[in-house]
């Protein structure tokens, strides 16, 4: 269930950035405090009311910037918690360096962390594939040297995912040494 919900909000910032963020009815009746609430909620960078203001510019409408700031600086702090940074880095989010700076080594830090747990799997899954794509290419290979070869890759591949392994528990401790550090730090 969550990653069917992960999906459709990448599918949806993937709409976003492939085309105009609003479009004629939108310029008219949004309100920018709500719409910039919502950009700093996702992370958005301070910039990213550009892109509001060329899809409104289509249609000769103003952008009501202010409102929309005060907005997004109510969302964007909203983001910028060590707990989502921990989650966005996990899941393997982009992030803009949108944090405000009196926030922002909190977020940061989290994410790093999450981050790390993140691309230590993919490592381990990509080579994981790799691997079994190796075992079709034994079953596959027909002559002797042939075998030998594909072996002697898989015998490094293996050697290669029990070391991404490893990165993968080291990085999974240095998250749950963090959560407990985080913890501890509230009582």
């Amino acid at each position: 269930m969550r990653s069917t919900g992960l999906v459709a909000g990448l599918a949806f910032m993937l709409s976003l950035s492939a085309c105009a963020t609003l479009n004629e009815t939108e310029c008219e009746s949004v309100n920018w405090s709500d719409l910039g609430r919502s950009d700093g909620a996702a992370g958005r960078s301070p910039s990213y009311v550009q892109r509001h203001r060329e899809a409104c510019a289509k249609y000769s409408l103003p952008v009501d910037e202010s409102a929309w700031r005060a907005g997004w600086e109510d969302g964007i702090r909203r983001y910028c918690t060590p707990e989502n940074g921990l989650s966005a880095g996990r899941d393997g989010r982009s992030y803009a360096n949108s944090c405000p700076s009196d926030v922002a080594p909190g977020f940061e830090s989290a994410y790093r962390v999450g981050k790390r747990v993140h691309d230590a799997q993919s490592e381990y899954d990509r080579l994981k594939r790799e691997l079994e794509q190796l075992y079709d290419d034994l079953e596959d290979a027909a002559k002797g040297e042939d075998r030998r070869k594909v072996r002697n890759r898989i015998s490094l591949k293996e050697s290669d995912l029990f070391l991404a392994e490893g990165r993968v528990r080291d990085a999974e401790r240095l998250y749950d040494r963090y959560l407990y550090e985080e913890a501890a730090g509230r009582y």
